[in-house]
C-alpha cells in the first residue's frame, strides 16, 4: 500500500489478516517509538500466563541470553529503551513490547536505527532463550514472585482496589471484569511448558498490532513489518463490546482495615468513543467532575467538605461513566446524596456558560499536551482500533467546541446509575 509522503501528524495504516500496521509520521520528535502487542481475549484459563510471558521474553534471547547482554545491545542502539508489559482494555489482555530509539538522521553517519530496533524486537519475540524447549524454571519462578508482588500492590492501593471491585461488580461475570494479572493461585499454577504453548499460539494466531510514531517513511515501515510478521492464519481482532447490563443502583458495602472510605459509582451511558454523541458525553463528564471547576469538586469537596477528592471520567470502550470520591467513613450517605444531586442537576440542564467554556479550555490543554507524547498518541490509536472508531486529538478538540448545552442535556438523559461500591472500615456501620 502506498501512502502520501505529505501525510504528517496522523496515523496511516491498515488491519489485514489479523495484523495491524499503523504509522504516525511526524517531524515533532527526535526519537522513534515502536509499540507492538498481541491482543488476547481475557480469560481465567490463561490470564496469569499472559501476565508472565512478556517479562520472560525480556529476560533473554538465543543471541543475547541474559538481561545484561540485552541491555548492552540496547546501549549499542544509541541508548534505546525497551520494556515488555501486560495491559488491559475492556475485555482484552494486551501482551505488549515498547522500544524507543533515537532517530538515526540526528546521529553521525545517519544509521538506520528504526530497522535495527525492529530487528531487536524480532529477536525478542521470535528467538527467546529456551532450555530443552522450555523457559528456564528458575526464571519462571522469579517472574511469578514479581507478578504476585504486583497483585499485592494493587490490593494495597485501596483507590485502585475499589475501582477494580466496582468494575468487577458491574461486569457480573463478563470478561471485562477480569483482572489482567490473575490471582496469586493462578500465578502459582503457571508452568514453563504452558508459557511456551502460549508464546507459540500468540506468535502464530493471536491478532498482532504495530504502532510506530516518528519521522519515518510509512511505506517502508509497513512493508518491513508485514514481511516479517504477517500470518495468513491469524485470528482477526474483535472489537470491545460495550456494557449493556441493567443493574438498578445495586449497592455493595465492603469493610476492610482502611483509613479512608472509597466511594465509587458506575453509570451506564450507552455511548462509546465511536458514537456521534461521545464529544457531548465527554463535555458532560468534564462539567460534572473532570476538573477543579467541576460540580463534584466544588459541591462535594469545597462547599460540603465531604471528600478528599472527587472526580468523574468516561470509559470510551465500555459505555460507562465512573464517579469516585475519597471520604470519611461517616460521610457515605451525605456524599452519595450530593453526588446524585449533581447528576440530577446535569439532567435538568443546570449548566452555565462559564462551566462550558472552562471545561472546553481544560480539555483543549489536556489533549494538546497528549499530542506531545508518543505514548499517548499510541494509546488513543489503540483504543480506536479496539473500539472500532473514534476521533483523533485535533478532531476531538473541534468536536468538543461544537457541543451545545442541549447536547449535554440529551446525553444526560441516557446516563443511569448502575452500581455503587463503598469501601469502608471494619468498625463503621452504614445503612445498606
Amino acid at each position: 500500500m502506498a501512502w502520501s509522503k505529505t501525510d504528517l501528524d496522523t496515523f496511516i495504516g491498515e488491519w489485514k489478516q489479523g495484523m495491524g500496521s499503523y504509522v504516525y509520521p511526524t517531524k515533532r520528535f527526535k526519537t522513534v517509538t515502536i509499540y507492538a502487542a498481541w491482543i488476547r481475549e481475557l480469560a481465567v484459563s490463561d490470564r496469569a500466563q499472559g501476565a508472565i510471558l512478556p517479562h520472560m521474553l525480556r529476560r533473554g534471547t538465543r543471541a543475547w541470553p541474559t538481561r545484561r547482554i540485552m541491555e548492552q545491545q540496547l546501549e549499542s542502539l544509541y541508548g534505546a529503551s525497551f520494556r515488555a508489559d501486560v495491559g488491559k482494555l475492556g475485555d482484552k489482555q494486551l501482551l505488549s513490547f515498547h522500544i524507543t530509539v533515537v532517530d538515526g538522521q540526528y546521529l553521525p553517519g545517519k544509521p538506520d536505527t528504526v530497522i535495527s530496533a525492529l530487528d531487536f524486537l524480532s529477536e525478542v519475540i521470535d528467538h527467546p532463550r529456551l532450555v530443552d524447549g522450555a523457559f528456564p524454571t528458575d526464571a519462571v519462578e522469579q517472574e511469578k514472585v514479581l507478578v504476585k508482588r504486583q497483585i499485592s500492590a494493587l490490593i494495597n492501593d485501596k483507590g485502585q482496589y475499589a475501582l477494580s471491585r466496582l468494575i468487577e461488580l458491574v461486569a457480573d461475570g463478563e470478561r471485562f471484569g477480569l483482572k489482567k494479572l490473575g490471582t496469586p493461585a493462578e500465578v502459582d499454577a503457571v508452568t514453563p511448558d504452558q508459557l511456551v504453548t502460549l508464546l507459540t499460539e500468540s506468535r502464530e494466531s493471536s491478532p498482532f498490532v504495530f504502532l510506530v510514531v516518528g519521522d519515518v517513511d510509512a511505506d517502508r515501515i509497513h512493508q518491513h513489518i508485514t514481511q516479517r510478521w504477517s500470518r495468513s492464519y491469524r485470528r482477526d481482532v474483535s472489537t470491545i463490546q460495550p456494557y449493556r447490563g441493567q443493574h438498578q443502583g445495586h449497592t455493595v458495602i465492603e469493610r476492610q482495615d482502611v483509613r479512608q472510605g472509597k466511594l465509587n459509582l458506575a453509570y451506564r451511558t450507552q455511548i462509546t468513543a465511536k458514537d456521534p454523541d461521545y464529544p457531548a458525553l465527554v463535555m458532560y463528564s468534564g462539567i460534572l467532575g473532570g476538573f477543579s471547576h467541576s460540580k463534584l469538586f466544588i459541591n462535594v469537596r469545597e462547599r460540603a467538605s465531604l471528600a478528599y477528592y472527587a472526580y468523574s471520567r468516561v470509559d470510551p470502550a465500555l459505555a460507562l461513566m465512573i464517579i469516585g470520591a475519597g471520604i470519611e467513613f461517616r460521610d457515605y450517605e451525605a456524599a452519595r446524596r450530593i453526588i446524585e444531586e449533581q447528576v440530577s442537576a446535569m439532567r435538568s440542564g443546570h449548566i452555565s456558560q462559564e462551566e462550558m467554556s472552562f471545561t472546553l479550555k481544560a480539555y483543549e490543554n489536556e489533549i494538546l499536551s497528549e499530542e506531545d507524547g508518543p505514548g499517548q498518541l499510541i494509546g488513543r490509536q489503540l483504543e480506536q482500533i479496539l473500539i472500532g472508531g473514534g476521533l483523533s486529538g485535533p478532531e476531538m478538540i473541534r468536536a468538543l467546541g461544537q457541543v451545545r448545552p442541549e447536547d449535554i442535556v440529551r446525553v444526560a438523559q441516557r446516563v443511569e446509575l448502575d452500581t455503587v461500591y463503598f469501601l469502608t472500615s471494619e468498625e463503621e456501620g452504614h445503612a445498606e
